[in-house]
């Protein structure tokens, strides 16, 4: 079956990542047969954490391993995005591989760096906008890739928490002696990583992290289950999906839950350095995320941190809720949005935040649309993935419940305000003394 499958695969190289995600003929079909969802080459493969390694050979040895298990990895992608244009692709050269592989754009200095962690599921792909808006500021720019990402869904089977915390610890150490300052952004479960490593060895030169919808606590409270789950022979997939998106599974295997919630059982306990400039950025409809735990995190740092100035929370949602659970002095920011998208949305959602509303693929005239809520009824997914006018916001029981579709919010309305006040307090915290 695996053989027909690769065949079938090959047969489609010629259509590029855009058609693919606009395949509906074949949509369904792609669903049941898994057209994408497993690696070339399966079984185990070793992914290149040589502590003592440059990065540029921990990018080399990572596109090596993407390439030889994405079955799309050689597929034309012509996404030109920021960061694919300031590494030198034109929109002609550019395939899959290229859009998410880890990636670094340098400066002629070493003074300061930004190191970007993405989430579960996800790939680099999801920093291109923000890494050059960082980069363009003088930044030098780094971001990896967590093991069994960027490769096929069935890779997630085969990683264990240590290999996710030896990557982090890599990337950390190896930024640290790279440059003389740097900052940590992480999203999601690659925030949970960040806090989790930090709480445990502070670099003495790291200045300031964002994390940006960071996972806490999951609301489905029995996602511990997942590690026992897990174990069951033939019992491997909690959504078997078509796979469309190039940068991001959409299948979801029992094991990545289980890995999830064992991320964020570090947190549980973490603290973070005393006086680290901290920023957060979530939504209080978060359905993936439980909004309450992670204010609940942010107020626990808080009780060690003696300068709650250093201290910000963008919050997507009622400031005053927010406002009322931290403490005196907590910073509290709330999106000002001036895009024409902003009265469409109805509010914001996990894997939005990151994503301008000109994204040419995830933003609000772009290509892809998520409606992973409706796997379970195949005619209202087709009819979410070509609706004229879907609803835009979190995949939320209510926000489902009506007759119009709901495509999961894919991007940022308010990107350019939250890009501004990341980019500010990181530049408050790491100011530049490079003459330009």
């Amino acid at each position: 079956m695996l053989a027909n499958q690769t065949l079938a695969a090959t047969a489609k190289s010629a259509l590029n990542c855009l058609q693919i995600a606009q395949d509906w003929q074949n949509l369904i079909k792609a669903q049941q047969n898994g057209l994408y969802r497993f690696a070339i080459n399966q079984g185990p493969v070793t992914w290149p954490v040589k502590h003592s390694a440059p990065f540029s050979e921990y990018v080399a040895k990572t596109k090596a391993i993407i390439n030889s298990r994405n079955k799309r990895a050689k597929q034309s992608c012509p996404v030109l995005t920021p960061t694919a244009k300031t590494l030198g692709y034109s929109k002609e050269q550019l395939t899959v591989l290229d859009l998410i592989a880890p990636f670094e754009l340098r400066q002629a200095n070493r003074e300061r760096a930004i190191l970007l962690i993405h989430g579960l599921t996800d790939s680099p792909f999801t920093f291109h906008f923000l890494a050059d808006t960082f980069y363009q500021q003088g930044y030098n720019v780094r971001a990896v890739l967590l093991p069994g990402h960027a490769t096929a869904p069935s890779d997630l089977q085969l990683v264990k928490l240590s290999h996710w915390q030896a990557l982090i610890n890599y990337a950390i150490t190896r930024t640290a002696e790279d440059f003389e300052q740097f900052a940590v952004v992480g999203y999601s479960t690659g925030a949970a990583l960040a806090v989790s490593h930090v709480a445990q060895s502070d670099p003495e030169n790291l200045r300031a992290m964002a994390l940006i919808s960071p996972a806490t606590e999951p609301h489905n409270k029995h996602a511990w289950l997942a590690k026992w789950i897990a174990r069951i022979p033939f019992l491997n997939w909690l959504d078997e999906d078509a796979d469309y998106d190039f940068a991001k599974y959409e299948s979801f295997p029992w094991q990545a839950a289980a890995l999830a919630d064992a991320a964020m059982q570090g947190l549980k306990t973490a603290s973070l350095p005393d006086d680290l400039p901290l920023f957060t950025a979530f939504s209080e409809v978060d359905s993936t995320i439980d909004s309450n735990a992670s204010i609940a995190m942010l107020k626990r740092f808080a009780s060690t941190n003696p300068s709650p100035k250093k201290q910000v929370l963008y919050y997507y949602g009622n400031p005053n809720s927010a406002t009322a659970q931290l403490p005196d002095g907590y910073k509290v920011l709330t999106p000002y949005c001036e895009h024409a998208s902003c009265n469409k949305v109805i509010d914001m959602s996990h894997i939005g935040i990151l994503q301008p509303p000109s994204h040419p693929y995830y933003g609000w005239k772009g290509i892809y649309r998520s409606c992973g809520g409706y796997l379970e009824n195949p005619a209202k997914y087709l009819e979410c993935k070509q609706h004229s006018a879907p609803l835009l916001g979190e995949r939320t029981q209510s926000n489902m419940s009506h007759a119009v579709p709901l495509q999961r919010l894919t991007f940022n309305p308010a990107y350019g305000d939250f890009a501004n006040h990341l980019s500010s307090f990181i530049n408050d915290a790491m100011p530049n003394h490079v003459q330009p």
